[in-house]
């Protein structure tokens, strides 16, 4: 039974960094009145390709660390490479498990996204989840590991829809258990605008980014003016913050 809560975590997790990636979109040519274009928050990111280290805190309590690497590769890939780690409270469980993660997405220069990976690995049992994504063909493949054999490898279209019922079905669970990705939903906007937070008692200057989903906020994602990541807001109860800001 563990394995399939381990499972579950994986899952869930992956679900919402998906959604995020298939469904954000940054509109280059399209302001919608905002302060500042988002593409031109994300353009000064890549520009500097400065790496942001976030510690993961769940409340007061430190959960995990993640870092971010932005880069250029000759004149046209952007390129966003991601790593980190992270403790998770299983369901019906006194403990927490701990999971590992590593992935990246391509962008061209217009800022589409290309390609994506994603790997998770959890230690006990030792489970690991690894996918790929081609936005272009629409195709995500994946396989599970379970141990040191893979247990299954399957190539899906690339839609939650599709995708939901394939991975929960492929480490033993039921499909209906998971309702999380209704259908018909509107995605998520995204606003960005100049701002001040302090820290150390003092004023700093960032771009605040915000992710909307309806009538709520995300998460509100601040960035110095050279595209480094110091904090993350989220309403479902994590935050990240860059050591050298806290």
């Amino acid at each position: 039974m563990l394995y399939r809560f381990a499972a579950f975590g994986i899952i869930t997790f992956w679900l919402v960094m998906m959604g995020m990636l298939v469904r954000l979109e940054v509109h280059p040519d399209e302001t919608n009145i905002l302060d500042v274009p988002v593409s031109y928050v994300v353009r000064i990111m890549f520009k500097h390709g400065q790496s942001s280290f976030l510690d993961v805190r769940d409340g007061e309590k430190p959960v995990g660390s993640i870092s971010l690497r932005p880069s250029i590769t000759g004149t046209d890939a952007r390129l966003l490479d991601f790593s980190g780690t992270l403790s998770v409270q299983m369901p019906l469980s006194n403990g927490r498990q701990r999971y590992n993660f590593n992935g990246g997405m391509a962008m061209n220069a217009a800022l589409e996204v290309r390609t994506f990976h994603l790997d998770f690995t959890v230690q006990e049992p030792h489970t690991r989840l690894a996918v790929q994504g081609d936005i272009p063909r629409k195709l995500l493949t994946y396989q599970t590991y379970f141990g040191d054999h893979v247990s299954s490898s399957q190539r899906l279209p690339l839609d939650a829809a599709g995708i939901t019922p394939a991975l929960m079905q492929s480490v033993g669970l039921d499909p209906g258990v998971l309702p999380i990705v209704p259908t018909g939903m509107t995605p998520p906007t995204v606003s960005a605008r100049e701002t001040q937070i302090t820290m150390h008692g003092e004023k700093l200057d960032v771009y605040q980014v915000s992710i909307h989903e309806g009538a709520s906020t995300a998460m509100d994602i601040y960035m110095t003016q050279l595209g480094q990541v110091v904090l993350v807001n989220t309403n479902f109860g994590y935050t990240l913050g860059a050591e050298d800001y806290q």
